[in-house]
């Protein structure tokens, strides 16, 4: 599904605006207008938002009151684990399709944030920690859910939003006072919400002179000197203080001088390039045989096809050739 246009239906903000009754144009005309030429989504009202895309105040107000009515819930299997989906219905989907496309094509994020950022990959991100001597990576546990609706309201207000539009949007988007799993919209609001952390991961990489990413809820640091245990007993106390947890499953601690490889992102890092990791290049040689000789079945085409499609884009990113 495509983002319907920044105005939607209409040509330019005057006919939008013209579209406005006269007391809601009076009102709302400055700030629409600011909003716009900013490239993101105009929203100030529920009856901004219903003359945009053409629903009635009684539906938009109906998405917001009862947002579990308009929301398929199921589980998905992701690894050992099930993850649940909060997959929203058509028509909230397109007003979130919308404000989440608009937002990321036109809001700038720190460098060292990779993930949902138009532009930037996690491979992008893991040849940041070329040639380093340890590697830290930890990830924040249950993150869409973990991220209040308050936080993302505040987050809007940041964003110029208006208290009113911000508590409106922020409806719209969430589900159960948290991010939605399954919001096209929530991955750009996830970073908007990330912002004052990723100031203070900045500051962590400049207080110990290290490398730092992040993507989405996995943070990496990394560095060609000693390890510090400092860096990890502050990197704890910033998302705890954050109002997150870390899954402690998932923290990844390995230092090149004891014959460890370095993991970055799902990649290994070398001293000059980033490498799938030697079980899944293994996995694609098989995989790549089985598609030479015809052997693949038809219910297996896609996934298999997938795997080969996802390491020829690797390897295409690290600049190796015929690697596999």
């Amino acid at each position: 599904m495509n983002a319907a246009p920044l105005l939607v239906s209409f040509d330019s903000i005057d006919k939008y605006l013209e579209a406005l009754p006269e007391k809601h144009r009076t009102a709302h005309s400055a700030a629409l207008s600011d909003l716009f030429s900013r490239g993101i989504p105009p929203i100030t009202s529920a009856y901004c938002l219903a003359i945009l895309f053409g629903y009635s105040l009684e539906f938009i107000y109906a998405m917001t009151k009862r947002p579990d009515k308009f929301y398929r819930v199921f589980s998905i299997k992701n690894g050992k684990k099930t993850r649940r989906i909060q997959a929203p219905k058509v028509a909230l989907k397109v007003i979130q399709k919308w404000f989440g496309a608009h937002l990321s094509n036109n809001l700038t994020f720190h460098p060292h944030v990779y993930g949902f950022v138009k532009g930037r990959s996690f491979v992008d991100a893991a040849k940041h920690h070329i040639g380093a001597r340890w590697v830290l990576a930890v990830d924040i546990d249950n993150f869409f859910p973990s991220i209040s609706k308050e936080r993302v309201l505040l987050s809007l207000i940041a964003q110029g939003y208006s208290n009113d539009a911000s508590k409106l949007i922020s409806d719209l988007c969430c589900l159960n006072d948290s991010l939605a799993q399954g919001s096209p919209a929530s991955p750009v609001l996830s970073n908007l919400c990330m912002q004052s952390i990723d100031d203070s991961l900045i500051k962590l990489s400049e207080k110990y002179k290290v490398t730092v990413t992040r993507y989405a809820d996995d943070i990496t640091f990394s560095g060609i000197g000693e390890f510090d245990e400092g860096l990890k007993r502050d990197l704890q106390e910033l998302i705890k203080s954050s109002g997150f947890q870390l899954n402690d499953d998932k923290t990844y601690f390995a230092d090149s001088t004891t014959g460890k490889r370095l993991k970055v992102h799902g990649l290994l890092v070398k001293e000059d390039s980033v490498r799938l990791t030697k079980g899944y290049r293994n996995k694609i040689r098989l995989y790549k045989h089985l598609q030479k000789s015809g052997r693949i079945s038809e219910d297996d085409y896609h996934r298999i096809n997938g795997h080969i499609n996802f390491a020829d884009f690797i390897d295409s990113m690290s600049g190796i050739k015929d690697a596999i």
